[in-house]
């Protein structure tokens, strides 16, 4: 589905509706598609769950498995869902029953900032959004390139030097705190300037090096 544009909205919902109804179910084949929006919300129902999209009306259902899959397996994405700071973008399998409702039978989740920077945990959103709010320029590394022995959260562009943001959220797990000591080392041994965030500390108390005028 299309992002939000106010000048487009009714363009948008029909070419949306018109995706959908192209959905049919017959007693010979079942057609499927798949939908790429923004997660609205989701709520208990009779028979399973309500899934709610944004910038659409149009209702989708999903039975108590699927849900459960799906909190299970994208765990972050699913906490944040309707929080405001964040925004969960759902890909779902939909078909449609034979009494003619949207069910969606297979889904993912993916947790994203306010401005919809990828996002692995509700601190990286926190950190996503400020940098956006100073008008930061940065990157968010998604793969390791040749030659990278590391992948930051993510990567200021706007310094003399790129400046990586880790954020160590993790506590009390020896392997994390393991590879936490390592990549410390890395960072140390290569004199890469990096910025640390350890939560419970404030983000406010994160100083970002200044950038280049």
């Amino acid at each position: 589905m299309r992002r939000h544009d106010e000048s487009q909205a009714q363009s948008i919902v029909a070419e949306f509706n018109a995706f959908l109804d192209e959905i049919t179910t017959t007693p010979h084949a079942s057609q499927r598609r798949l939908v790429l929006g923004e997660l609205r919300g989701v709520v208990a129902s009779k028979y399973g769950f309500v899934v709610a999209l944004r910038q659409t009306k149009r209702t989708f259902f999903a039975s108590t498995p699927v849900i459960e899959s799906a909190a299970a397996s994208f765990r972050s994405a699913w906490a944040m869902t309707g929080n405001a700071s964040a925004r969960v973008v759902i890909l779902a399998l939909v078909e449609r029953t034979r009494d003619g409702n949207l069910r969606i039978i297979d889904l993912a989740l993916q947790l994203c900032s306010s401005s919809f920077v990828p996002c692995d945990s509700s601190y990286e959103v926190e950190m996503a959004n400020r940098l956006v709010a100073e008008r930061r320029r940065f990157i968010k590394p998604m793969r390791l390139e040749a030659g990278d022995v590391m992948l930051p959260d993510f990567q200021l562009t706007d310094t003399r030097q790129p400046t990586a943001i880790e954020i160590y959220g993790m506590q009390g797990n020896e392997q994390y705190l393991a590879r936490k000591k390592e990549k410390q080392a890395l960072y140390a041994r290569d004199a890469k300037p990096c910025v640390e965030w350890i939560p419970p500390a404030d983000l406010a108390s994160v100083r970002l090096p200044r950038p280049l005028t």
